[in-house]
């Protein structure tokens, strides 16, 4: 089993030697191991080369604080977790840590081995399903950018969080101008977009809706929307991913085809009609 490489950032050398003798009594406790940095600039540098997989930092290191420690590693793109140590528990210093990233908060008198083992295990935890989440995003992002069709990012009020380039480039917006939007504007009916809305809230997801558009020029296209309904959990608002499919050509195809297939049926009844006049006629002459 892999160790769990711990780096404590503190100044004070009594502290190193209580939070290692807590560790010692840590059940299975050489599943870490624990090193110690004392100053600030030795542990900033240890964090953005990123030499550890979890690191204690206390929150008073000489002329700085470990809030500013945590601030320029999560600037700097730092992934692994942070957990803050104060001598005192400070409402206003555990909430100033954990704006800034911070992945947990303990108060130095009140840290035992079980204390200390639970907010490393679930410090970890949640740094691999943020990793994950992280991983998700980016390989969406990048389907997201690089579709084809268009996909729309909307909520139930209309308002748009995003969109890709084809989206862009199929109703001939500016993103800027996009984001001003609401979604109703890009539907050709109001009927259609209330239809969309109640269909997608009852049922979590619409397959092949279909429905008209209009572009920025005023140019209608009749389309096709697939849609499911997630929840935001930083805004805990539902959004709507809406993939568009153009079937303005397929449309007209169509159109095309059955006024072919009229004109030719006419076409068949004309020479028919045409050959039972003609036949008496023959007779007549």
């Amino acid at each position: 089993m892999n160790k769990v490489r711990v780096l404590l950032i503190d100044d004070d050398e009594d502290d190193y030697v209580i939070t290692r003798d807590v560790f010692s009594r840590i059940t299975m406790a050489d599943k870490y191991e624990l090193t110690w940095a004392d100053t600030f600039e030795k542990g900033i540098n240890a964090v953005l080369k990123h030499h550890y997989d979890i690191y204690l930092v206390d929150y008073r290191l000489g002329k700085y604080t470990g809030v500013d420690l945590v601030n320029e590693a999560v600037l700097s793109g730092v992934k692994e977790p942070i957990i803050i140590l104060t001598g005192k528990g400070d409402y206003k210093i555990d909430e100033e840590a954990m704006n800034v990233g911070a992945a947990d908060y303990l108060i130095k008198d009140k840290i035992d081995p079980d204390t200390l083992d639970r907010s490393l295990r679930y410090a970890l935890k949640q740094s691999d399903a943020l990793k994950a989440l992280k991983e998700s995003e980016n390989k969406f992002k990048i389907i997201f950018d690089k579709a084809k069709d268009p996909i729309l990012i909307s909520d139930y009020t209309g308002k748009i969080h995003d969109i890709n380039k084809a989206g862009l480039e199929f109703f001939g917006y500016h993103i800027k101008e996009m984001m001003l939007l609401n979604d109703r504007t890009l539907f050709f009916t109001q009927d259609d977009r209330e239809n969309f809305i109640q269909e997608l809230e009852t049922k979590g997801a619409v397959s092949d809706f279909e429905c008209q558009m209009v572009s920025s020029k005023g140019e209608v296209y009749f389309c096709s929307l697939s849609s499911f309904l997630q929840i935001d959990p930083s805004n805990m608002v539902e959004i709507y991913h809406t993939i568009i499919h153009n079937l303005t050509h397929r449309k007209h195809q169509e159109t095309k085809f059955i006024h072919e297939s009229k004109f030719s049926i006419s076409e068949h009844i004309a020479k028919g009609f045409a050959e039972e006049i003609r036949n008496p006629l023959s007779t007549i002459n």
